[in-house]
């Protein structure tokens, strides 16, 4: 059986969006086979992320409205989905969705049908998988 690498998009302050699940933390994602264009994306997704941090009081951060979470989000699953493609079978990629009250972590083929419909196959995602 081939081991395939196993990598979870995820944030944290100041950090990289690029999680390796079979070890111990980020990892700079330009050490991943992707485009230039995937990499710029991955990088200002995180930069978006980071600009909500504050620095006075950090318990305090966020982002502005529900509405600039969502959009963020919505960025982050357009750009789960571009890694799985450009990384194709020699990765397995996962992002975290809310699912029964918690946050789980999914590959595309794991993705329940209501998390499937709720995310991926509306106008403002523009996915229609």
């Amino acid at each position: 059986m081939v081991s395939r690498k196993r990598i979870k998009l995820d944030v944290d302050w100041f950090g990289w969006p690029t999680w390796d699940l079979d070890s111990v933390g980020d990892f700079d994602p330009a050490e991943l086979p992707i485009s230039q264009e995937a990499l710029n994306r991955l990088r200002a997704w995180q930069l978006a992320f980071d600009a909500n941090f504050n620095h006075d009081y950090p318990p305090d951060s966020g982002f502005s409205s529900e509405e600039a979470r969502e959009e963020w989000y919505r960025e982050g699953i357009k750009i789960w989905l571009q890694l799985q493609q450009e990384l194709g079978s020699d990765h397995e990629v996962y992002y975290s969705f809310t699912h029964n009250g918690k946050g789980q972590l999914f590959k595309l083929d794991e993705l329940p049908d209501e998390l499937r419909d709720k995310w991926l196959n509306d106008s403002a995602t523009n996915l229609n998988l």
